[in-house]
């Protein structure tokens, strides 16, 4: 099992993370708003990625678009590890027993999804933090341990791991359609006579971004607002009993478009988070095989 790919994962993970986390928190911004669930959020404050990164920015300070950067680079590091080291080793064991094969594409979903999944589910305490930071109006976020405990004590495990099973659903969407479009892309572009260079990455990575995000979004809007909602003694507060019903009530009170809300935010940093960690591993890569003097991967 070569242990690069869980290394190079993560460290390509953090790098698309860190470079693209400012439109993450404009996305997690949009999708809250307009909840007719919960009384403190129907107010429409934000009108697009851009006025939302613009807004924050002015009212609340620049560092603000920062909120709950170390829960996700934390999360990042961890999940990227998890769910690359999982793919990437289990394809490279399954090609070298069936020499002269490439693994197919139903295997890949799969493989995808399911390692997807398991990363999801072991980081989601992080990424519920990451959300409630992002939520709140508050530029300063407060230490990790502190902020797990915090909601520990109010909430329990469940608010530990709210939002697991759409986080995770999320997830197997996400790694089921992105990593083997890239793969697959990739390896059918070099097929085609294409270099296997910076360009095919390029091209292959940001296509691979754009389905991720076109599956993916009316579960990362019930991810997004079942993370956020709190335990709380407040009759307004209609608390989301399940993926299904987050997206039912969403659909049924705000119009079935709303599934989609935050898509170009998605998209805009999706896509380029998508280049940025392809590549970034593409170059990790290189990077490994000329320390070793190799001519191919390990992974």
């Amino acid at each position: 099992m070569p242990w690069q790919a869980f290394v190079y994962g993560g460290l390509a993970a953090m790098t698309a993370e860190a470079i693209t986390f400012p439109i993450d928190m404009s996305k997690t911004r949009l999708q809250i708003q307009g909840q007719v669930a919960d009384a403190r959020l129907t107010t429409l404050k934000y009108r697009g990625m851009f006025h939302t990164l613009v807004t924050v920015g002015r009212t609340e300070g620049v560092m603000s678009l920062f909120t709950g950067a170390k829960f996700a680079l934390l999360r990042q590091g961890t999940y990227g590890t998890i769910r690359l080291g999982i793919y990437y080793s289990i394809k490279d064991r399954w090609e070298r027993n069936n020499t002269g094969l490439k693994m197919p594409l139903p295997h890949l979903v799969l493989l995808g999804g399911t390692a997807g999944v398991i990363g999801s589910y072991v980081t989601t305490p992080t990424d519920v933090m990451r959300v409630r930071m992002q939520a709140s109006h508050h530029a300063k976020s407060p230490p990790l341990i502190r902020s797990f405990i915090s909601i520990f004590k109010t909430e329990g495990m469940r608010g530990v791991y709210r939002g697991a099973i759409p986080n995770a659903q999320r997830a197997a969407v996400v790694n089921g359609v992105q990593i083997p479009t890239y793969d697959v892309m990739k390896r059918n572009l070099i097929a085609a006579g294409f270099e296997d260079n910076k360009r095919t990455h390029f091209g292959s990575s940001l296509f691979a971004g754009f389905l991720g995000s076109c599956f993916s979004q009316p579960i990362d809007v019930a991810k997004t607002r079942m993370m956020n909602q709190k335990l709380l003694h407040d009759p307004n507060v209609k608390i989301y009993k399940g993926v299904v019903d987050t997206m039912l009530n969403t659909a049924r009170h705000e119009g079935v478009p709303a599934l989609w809300k935050g898509f170009v935010p998605t998209f805009c940093r999706l896509g380029p988070w998508n280049v940025l960690f392809f590549m970034s591993l593409e170059q990790f890569r290189v990077l490994d095989n000329t320390l070793n003097n190799r001519t191919t991967s390990v992974f």
